[in-house]
């Protein structure tokens, strides 16, 4: 698995070639007034879009908002369990697990809200990889490190079959670029679980960074979306 570093170049260069951003000099809208005002540009037609209330800009507050509510969901929850010693049926756990899985519903739902049809495969496909971090975590604690590397393995081969879901649901997202956005996902994340289970108080700027790499995933996914089905 790749390291976070590199993840997050990658990331970032997809996100921005997916949503058709520039990292070029100075043009001449950004050196000379505008009267457009804020939160609206002019398109190709001339015509004045919403950045802000649009349709597209709320897919991606949601979807940024959901993405960053997984990560902190999930880290409470592998806290909490592994405050419980591993029992995932103790009350605590399994209001934390409920809470992450409630936010997994909604993620299928923002996606469904486009692609109905989507959105139970999407779902389906989304909690499966939550028991994976779960299992690194019991094998980190127990020392079980056969464990450990099913869990990793199968957080690498679940980024792979995601991006082929993905990319056949919305052909603008190049497989390979969701794919490295859970790869960076799992990593950042992995890296927070390490620390917590150490005893580590780095743990939780850990697990801040592991969140706050979600914004960029979720511009990437929205901009493909709206690519897609031409989403102002």
């Amino acid at each position: 698995m790749r390291t976070p570093a590199r993840f997050a170049g990658l990331g970032l260069a997809a996100a921005l070639a997916l949503t058709g951003c520039s990292m070029g000099g100075a043009t001449a809208s950004e050196t000379e007034p505008s009267s457009t005002p804020m939160g609206e540009e002019m398109t190709d037609e001339t015509t004045t879009v919403d950045t802000v209330n649009s349709d597209g800009a709320g897919l991606r507050a949601t979807l940024t908002a959901l993405l960053t509510d997984h990560v902190y969901l999930a880290g409470a929850a592998i806290n909490q369990a592994l405050a419980d010693g591993g029992d995932l049926e103790a009350p605590l756990t399994a209001a934390a697990v409920a809470a992450l899985d409630e936010n997994s519903v909604e993620v299928a739902a923002a996606v469904g809200s486009v692609y109905p049809d989507a959105e139970e495969p999407f779902l389906e496909s989304w909690r499966s990889h939550i028991p994976l971090f779960v299992d690194y975590t019991l094998g980190k604690v127990s020392d079980d490190q056969a464990m450990v590397d099913e869990a990793v393995s199968g957080l690498e081969q679940y980024a792979v079959s995601f991006g082929e879901l993905i990319n056949s649901v919305v052909p603008e997202l190049p497989a390979e670029a969701v794919q490295m956005e859970l790869e960076m996902h799992a990593t950042s994340l992995i890296a927070a679980i390490d620390a917590n289970v150490a005893g580590d108080p780095e743990y939780f700027n850990l697990l801040k960074e592991a969140a706050s790499h979600m914004p960029m995933t979720a511009t990437a996914l929205a901009g493909g979306i709206a690519a897609d089905r031409n989403i102002q």
